[in-house]
This record gives structure tokens, sequence and C-alpha cells, in this order.
């Protein structure tokens, strides 16, 4: 069902848009057809076309008689590109599950948590023991997020030795981490 609202109140602009969709509607559907193959997507779109039509009622009155369907023909083309383009926009954001398949929680579990806080309680001591290169490259790459490329081009190096750079900064932090770990263990408490 097509439902038509006429702005303001105009009983002339209504019967002429009920007359143009009653001569013009098979051409609508012909012309949404040739976009989708979906009979709802097709109403939709000529819904969509009769809404733009009707907003344009005072327009389609001066029209001359052979540019009208013309203007019906290329109103319903735009609603139909308008139309895939959205649908091509809600597929990108939409994810099909298949049958039986469960959403799992994006969350990490709580021991996951709790090792994730134990390692950044551990690189938190440590932190101030890291030379102040490799501080800055792991706070430069981890914090900021900024690839290789452009640490390299910061710390004057070629973007292969910036990743050499990298491996040996994570592997002296790790390194106090676990010495930080040894420590701890051989605390004695009098």
């Amino acid at each position: 069902m097509i439902i038509f609202t006429i702005p303001g109140d105009n009983p002339d602009g209504m019967a002429f848009i009920q007359d143009l969709y009653r001569r013009y509607s098979r051409l609508m559907f012909a012309e949404a057809l040739r976009f989708v193959s979906n009979r709802q997507d097709c109403e939709d779109i000529v819904q969509d076309a009769v809404e733009s039509l009707c907003q344009k009622v005072d327009t389609l009155q001066t029209l001359p008689p052979p540019a009208l369907p013309a203007y019906v023909v290329y109103t319903v083309k735009h609603k139909s590109i308008n139309f895939l383009r959205h649908q091509s926009v809600v597929h990108r954001h939409t994810a099909v599950l298949e049958d039986g398949e469960d959403l799992e929680s994006p969350l990490p579990s709580p021991e996951e948590v709790a090792e994730l806080r134990e390692r950044a309680d551990g690189l938190g001591k440590v932190w101030p023991l890291l030379p102040e290169e490799d501080r800055e490259l792991l706070y430069r790459k981890y914090v900021l997020g900024q690839d290789n490329g452009e640490l390299a081009e910061l710390f004057h190096c070629q973007r292969d030795s910036m990743r050499m750079r990298l491996f040996r900064a994570r592997r002296r932090a790790v390194s106090l981490m676990k010495g930080e770990r040894e420590h701890d263990a051989s605390r004695t408490f009098a």
C-alpha cells in the first residue's frame, strides 16, 4: 500500500499525485525492479519515490505532460540507487549467524583480565629501569599506536631496523619483569 502525504492543505495536489500514481505506477515498479528483485524492496523504493514526488507537487504540476514520465522514472531510479547504497552499508556492518552459532562476549574472561592486570603491574614496576629510548619506543608503538614507518622516520633508521629495535626493547622489558618476579619470590619476611 502506497501512502500519499502532501505538504499543507492542497486538495488539488492530492488529486494530482493520486492521478500521477494511477497512470505511472506500473512504470515506477518496472523501474524499481531493474535494481532490486525483492517485491518488498521494490515497494519500499516506490514509496520513497512517491514521498519525494509529493514534496515536489507544485513543480510537477507545472511540467509539460511529456516530461512527467521522465521525471517520475528518474526519481525512482535515484531512490533505487540510494536504496542499494544503504543496503551495502547495512551488509558491511552486519554479520549473519549460522544455525547453532551463539554470540560470544567480546570481553575477556576474568582470568584473562587478572593476567593482563598482573602483566601491567609488572611492566609498571620495571618501566623506570628501562633505557629512555626503549620507553619512548614502546610508548609510541603501543600507547600512541604509531606504525613502524613513522617510528623509523622519528628514530632515523630503516623500517626493518625498527622491527628489530622493537623486538629488543620488548625482550629487555620482559627480562626485567622476569627478574622482578624472581626478586619478589626470593624476598623473605622477618
